[in-house]
C-alpha cells in the first residue's frame, strides 16, 4: 500500500477535517452467513445482484470493526477520535443478473453493499454518510480485541431497543497470512449507486467452515429482512489491519 501523494480535504457538518484517501487503522472480526437470496435481491439497487453461493442461496457478511485510527498520520493531524463499528454487508455483483456463481464471476466486478452501518459517534456518522452514502447510524455498539478474538454486541437502533447482534469470532490458530486486497464498497447516496475501492493491507486470517468459539445470534427482525440463516460458512479475523478508503465514483448508467 502507497502513501497517497496528494490529499483532498473536506470539513464535515461536525467541523472535523478529512484527508482523503482516507487512511485507517484497525482490528476486524467478521463470518459470512448463507441467506435467502430472493430477500437480498429485494434489498439490493437494481444494478446490483447478490453473489449467488447456491442455487436460490446468496450471503451476508457480518463484521465487528475496532478502529484504532481514523485519518491522519505523522504529517497529517486531521481525522477523527477512534469508534467501534458493525457492518451488514451483502456480497454483489454489478451489472451480472445471472444466479449460476461461475456465471457471476465472469460477467461482472464482486464487491460489497453496505446494508446497516451503526458506529458508536456523530461524527463517524456524519463521515460515512456525507463522503460515501454509508447507511451509518449512531447506537450502542462494543468492540473488543481480547486474547481470545474478537467480541462485538449491537443494541438498538433501526431494529429496536433490545440486542441486535452478538458476534464471537475465535482467534484463528493458524498463522494469519500477509494480504493486500483491493475491494468495491457499494453504498446508495441521493438515489444514486457509489462504487469505493477500499485497500486492506495487513494479517488477516481466513477459515472455512464452522469453528470452535466463533458464534453468532441475530434478533429476529434483521434475519427474517435478510433470510439470514444462523450457522456462519466462514470467517476472517484481523487484529492488526491497516486501510485506505478512497474517494466514491457515482455510477448513473
Amino acid at each position: 500500500m502507497t502513501t497517497a501523494d496528494h490529499r483532498s480535504r473536506t470539513r464535515l457538518s461536525t467541523g472535523h477535517e478529512i484527508s482523503l484517501p482516507l487512511a485507517l487503522s484497525l482490528a476486524m472480526g467478521g463470518v459470512v452467513v448463507p441467506a435467502r437470496r430472493s430477500r437480498l435481491e429485494a434489498i439490493l439497487p437494481d444494478a446490483l445482484s447478490s453473489l449467488a453461493i447456491a442455487p436460490g442461496v446468496g450471503c451476508v457478511a457480518l463484521v465487528a470493526i475496532q478502529y484504532h485510527r481514523v485519518g491522519g498520520d505523522d504529517r497529517d493531524t486531521t481525522g477523527l477520535e477512534p469508534y467501534d463499528e458493525f457492518a451488514v454487508i451483502i456480497p454483489a455483483v454489478h451489472e451480472s443478473r445471472t444466479n449460476t456463481p461461475i456465471a457471476q464471476l465472469a460477467g461482472g466486478e464482486i464487491g460489497g453493499y453496505v446494508h446497516w452501518l451503526p458506529v458508536t459517534t456523530e461524527p463517524a456518522v456524519a463521515l460515512g454518510r456525507e463522503l460515501w452514502g454509508y447507511p451509518k447510524e449512531r447506537t450502542d455498539v462494543t468492540v473488543t480485541d481480547g486474547p481470545n478474538g474478537v467480541r462485538a454486541v449491537v443494541s438498538g437502533g433501526r431494529y429496536g431497543d433490545r440486542e441486535t447482534v452478538r458476534l464471537e469470532v475465535a482467534r484463528p490458530r493458524i498463522s494469519a497470512r500477509a494480504r493486500d486486497w483491493t475491494l468495491a464498497s457499494y453504498t446508495t447516496k441521493e438515489g444514486t449507486l457509489v462504487w469505493t475501492p477500499v485497500q486492506i493491507q495487513g494479517e488477516v486470517a481466513i477459515g472455512i467452515g464452522p469453528s470452535v468459539g466463533t458464534r453468532l445470534e441475530v434478533a429476529p427482525a434483521l434475519a427474517r429482512e435478510l433470510g439470514l440463516w444462523q450457522r456462519p460458512v466462514g470467517r476472517l479475523y484481523g487484529s492488526r489491519v491497516r486501510a485506505r478508503l478512497l474517494e466514491g465514483e457515482w455510477i448513473t448508467e
